[in-house]
């Protein structure tokens, strides 16, 4: 399969991986899963379990020591409905409505707000609360006016997976939601699916070069979207080891651009990129609903020959069970 992004798009990823690095992004302990033994407390949406849940992930990225407090907003009324924060439920009285904003700087400290409707999906849930820590960390480090208002939404994905959160960022730029038409791919991040495996691939392929373990279970820690998109982000930062390693070596160099991306494709996969065979790059999302819709198409369009053998079938069934127990039909 081709490359899910342009050159552009992990051009971007590098640049801004080397900005992260220099400003101390990295994770402080294993690459988190979202597994039980990252996520042991039970859930159960209340006030109180989401400012546990939030605690919970500031420690997995060393940002426990900062100051926060969780808020529920009601979007559709405009109001803030509860505080979380402490793991105690308050009235939210003296808070502010974040128009807009997913987070504040309070005094020594940051309010952040979660929709009520983000609670319900777990996968958003994790994924707002990720991109809401690398927001903060991208002000407490300083750079966030390096990103910029336009880069702000990619910069804290990016952040996010550079703490150790890129799997749960991952799960969120390709979330699978069943509806009336099927099945949909929706985004709760910036970053699309493709760049967000680069991200995360990224800081695998450096905490690998670190001399760290491989990190374990960690592909049957992504959805099915994320999983896609992850293999070929691996074998493209393989192929590039020399650019992992300089994010520690030469951040600098990096962040100007003043490096060249190999390809994680194989020869004949280039070959065939390049002739016309393979058309470059192939959006996963987009190919996932081809899929599905073309299944769903699969299934109306029966075999006409299928079709009448079926309802031969059918017929002898309904004969077979009109037949009262251990004799012929009744006269």
């Amino acid at each position: 399969m081709p490359e899910p992004w342009t050159e552009e798009q992990a051009r971007w990823v590098v640049q801004r991986a080397a900005t992260l690095a220099k400003a101390g992004a990295e994770p402080v302990g294993p690459i988190v899963l979202p597994t039980g033994r990252f996520f042991p407390d039970s859930f159960d949406r209340t006030p109180q379990a989401i400012g546990k849940l939030f605690n919970r992930m500031k420690e997995h990225v060393g940002l426990d020591d900062v100051e926060t407090e969780v808020v529920l907003v009601d979007q559709e009324a405009g109001a803030v409905v509860s505080s979380c924060s402490g793991g105690s439920c308050g009235s939210g009285g003296g808070v502010k409505v974040l128009a807009g904003e997913r987070i504040a700087a309070d005094g020594d400290g940051y309010t952040i707000a979660i929709a009520t409707a983000e609670v319900a999906h777990p996968v958003v849930l994790t994924t707002v609360m990720a991109r809401s820590l690398g927001l903060v960390f991208l002000d407490v480090s300083g750079i966030a006016r390096r990103f910029g208002k336009a880069e702000a939404g990619s910069g804290a994905d990016l952040a996010a997976s550079m703490l150790g959160l890129g799997v749960l960022v991952a799960n969120g730029s390709g979330i699978e939601v069943k509806g009336c038409g099927g099945i949909k791919v929706h985004a709760a991040t910036s970053l699309t699916a493709p760049q967000a495996a680069l991200a995360l691939a990224l800081v695998v392929e450096r905490e690998v070069a670190r001399g760290r373990a491989e990190p374990q279970g960690l592909e049957a820690g992504l959805d099915v979207v994320a999983r896609a998109s992850f293999a070929p982000a691996r074998a493209m930062f393989r192929a590039n080891r020399d650019v992992i390693r300089r994010l520690d070596d030469a951040p600098d160099a990096l962040e100007r651009g003043d490096f060249r991306l190999k390809s994680g494709l194989g020869l004949g996969e280039r070959v065939l990129t390049t002739l016309g065979f393979k058309k470059a790059p192939v959006d996963p999302i987009a190919e996932l609903e081809r899929d599905l819709a073309a299944g769903r198409a699969t299934r109306k369009a029966m075999d006409p020959a299928k079709k009448a053998r079926l309802a031969e079938l059918e017929a002898l069934y309904d004969e077979v069970r009109s037949e009262p127990p251990g004799g012929s039909p009744t006269a």
